[in-house]
């Protein structure tokens, strides 16, 4: 594996850059692009370099983006930052001719919230002063691990990560409601959306399962792949590594969704 990071800009901004990874032997015409969690406000780009590594023995060109981190900057930044590194991985892909037709993108936790966008919406949504080094490549699916369905407001919300939305969002629940339905995943599920993995655990505490499989169904009803699979006894932010018996598991649904693709 070759590992090497490209900055977003040309004057260097922390956390804007993107780290890539070139398998020995391209064997797949799919790029994985990874997008890390952190509650929007914690969390770094080299935390799925396990994953980087093992996909890359199997012959994956695969990407993990940084995004600049709340409270700084709010959710609107942050897609132009995980936008501006999925463009430059194409970027990257293209130059060096690589033979790639499709990007999935897989996030966890926070990370799985900005993928989902990413996978769901256009770029000029949130981007549409900065010009793209490339056509937009629509990504082909979406991994969601342990992410949210909505991020309007629900029963019992854990008040760590309600405090967490309303950071990101820079808006308090009850005083705003359209920002939080904007940045809600499932508003933008239409004939359009990819399809979609969701890897969800028996011990989660932010974010409930009804509006995940809430999600599903609605994509399911456009035709589209979204399965839901419940780990029992892991818990929320169980999968940044590939060696524990969780994490195995998880493994063993990833790869055959990803195979289906090429």
């Amino acid at each position: 594996m070759e590992l090497y990071t490209k900055y977003y800009d040309e004057n260097l901004v922390l956390k804007r850059a993107v780290d890539i990874a070139l398998p020995k032997r391209l064997s797949r015409r799919t790029a994985l692009f990874y997008v890390h969690g952190g509650g929007w406000s914690a969390g770094a780009r080299d935390i799925f370099h396990e994953h980087l590594q093992y996909f890359s023995r199997r012959g994956y060109v695969c990407a993990s983006a940084g995004y600049r981190l709340a409270p700084s900057v709010r959710l609107a930044e942050q897609m132009k930052d995980v936008i501006a590194g999925y463009d430059t991985f194409i970027a990257d892909i293209r130059e060096k001719e690589l033979p790639i037709d499709r990007v999935i993108v897989l996030g966890s936790s926070a990370g799985a919230h900005l993928a989902s966008l990413l996978a769901l919406t256009e770029p000029q949504q949130w981007n549409g002063e900065a010009k793209l080094r490339n056509p937009w490549l629509k990504p082909a699916a979406c991994v969601s691990i342990n992410g949210p369905g909505t991020m309007e407001q629900w029963d019992d919300m854990n008040a760590d990560i309600r405090k967490s939305i309303e950071e990101v969002i820079g808006a308090a629940y009850g005083e705003e409601t359209e920002a939080f339905r904007k940045a809600s995943p499932m508003t933008y599920v239409d004939e359009n959306a990819p399809d979609f993995l969701f890897l969800i655990v028996g011990k989660e505490k932010y974010f409930p399962h009804a509006y995940v499989y809430e999600m599903s169904g609605k994509l399911q009803k456009h035709g589209r792949h979204a399965d839901v699979v419940l780990f029992p006894e892991a818990e929320h932010g169980f999968f940044y590594g590939v060696d524990s018996e969780h994490q195995q598991e998880a493994l063993k649904v990833l790869e055959p969704f990803l195979e289906r693709y090429g």
